[in-house]
């Protein structure tokens, strides 16, 4: 791979809503999108998803960009790849930022596959079968009740059959239960953000009991060893995300007996050759898995689309329509859903066009790099 160019760009872009969660509410989306350039003007893209604060993950997004700027592009710049899977290896010896590093990977994926002229997913996961289209899954911030309901109304008219809410211990059950009472039809499974302590557990099951399809990430807490004795007496699926931030911690909870399910998102596990070795894993220990989304741009949720369509998904991922968070997506053709269905893209690289003024429209601060100076 030939590189003339990158570039990094602080977006700043607004959500049509507050997205709230046991532990924060986001009003605007801060991502950083890098874009490499070849020889030839071929351009490809990445998304960086860290957020300004440490709510979901200790890498936040100053964190990512130090480490780009001052350590893994000029690094990239200095040692040409053959493939953008050998990013993994050239950075084994600097501090890692999985945020980080998986939007450098994908935008050295979407540009090595558009230089084949070929779907990027279907290349990483070559022989595997992929279905044509997804269902839609959609995620409901913690809300009231009222507005909670209403919600769900709207999404069950889009033709939504599974729902995952944000809850957290003093709502959890008296809203679900009311909820689950008033639309048995739907699947639902529930967010907590690990707000959960240890000494509400009595609470907890009383969520337990609902006949959810898994609760994710209750507990309060980094260990995964924490949940040695207590998930095989569970009766729903527990839903680990944040909780596992590499493939280390996967395999610790292929030791933990009980019901476990895991939510794959590539910026947390730091791109999709590690996400790749993530379902190879869940597959062998029979750990059920799907996708879901960081409140990002379609630049990173549509990867994530293509890979929800991965046949053995357990359940739709958590993928609305872009116009949902967004007056408008940086990518064309957007996200959109019809009667809660998807046909998959067939685009090379990405499989969809980055559309460049938006970016630039959207920028607060960029840095570039040539690698003729660096």
């Amino acid at each position: 791979m030939k590189i003339k160019h990158i570039s990094i760009h602080q977006i700043k872009i607004p959500l049509k809503f507050s997205f709230k969660t046991a532990k924060t509410e986001l009003n605007v989306r801060d991502s950083l999108i890098i874009m490499i350039e070849n020889e030839n003007g071929i351009m490809g893209f990445g998304e960086v998803v860290s957020f300004l604060t440490p709510f979901y993950s200790a890498e936040t997004q100053e964190m990512s960009f130090d480490a780009l700027y001052h350590h893994y592009i000029p690094k990239l710049l200095h040692h040409p790849l053959n493939h953008p899977f050998e990013i993994h290896e050239l950075l084994k010896n600097e501090e890692i930022f999985p945020m980080a590093i998986a939007g450098l990977e994908n935008a050295l994926l979407d540009l090595y596959y558009k230089e084949k002229n070929q779907i990027l997913m279907r290349e990483i996961f070559k022989g595997e079968h992929f279905n044509d289209s997804i269902e839609r899954g959609a995620v409901i911030s913690d809300l009231g009740i009222e507005q909670t309901i209403n919600e769900i109304e709207k999404l069950k008219k889009d033709g939504v059959r599974r729902i995952k809410i944000k809850v957290h211990p003093e709502n959890a059950y008296k809203k679900m239960k009311q909820v689950m009472t008033l639309f048995p039809t739907l699947d639902f499974a529930v967010d907590a953000n690990r707000s959960y302590k240890w000494s509400q557990l009595n609470e907890y099951k009383k969520l337990d009991k609902l006949a959810l399809l898994c609760i994710e990430e209750p507990f309060d807490t980094q260990n995964i060893s924490d949940y040695q004795n207590i998930l095989k007496d569970l009766n729903t699926p527990v839903c680990f995300d944040e909780n596992i931030t590499s493939l280390f911690t996967l395999n610790k909870l292929c030791n933990v007996p009980g019901k476990k399910w895991v939510n794959l998102k590539i910026g947390r596990l730091g791109g999709l050759y590690q996400i790749r070795e993530a379902i190879n894993i869940c597959r062998a220990h029979h750990i059920r898995f799907w996708v879901g989304s960081m409140v990002e741009t379609g630049i990173s949720k549509i990867l994530h689309v293509q890979l929800s369509g991965l046949a053995d998904n357990v359940m739709p991922g958590d993928l609305s329509d872009a116009s949902h968070y967004f007056k408008e997506d940086l990518i064309s053709p957007e996200i959109k859903f019809v009667n809660g269905k998807m046909k998959l893209p067939n685009g090379i690289g990405l499989g969809v066009s980055v559309n460049l003024e938006r970016i630039k429209k959207y920028t607060i601060h960029s840095v570039n790099f040539d690698a003729k100076n660096d």
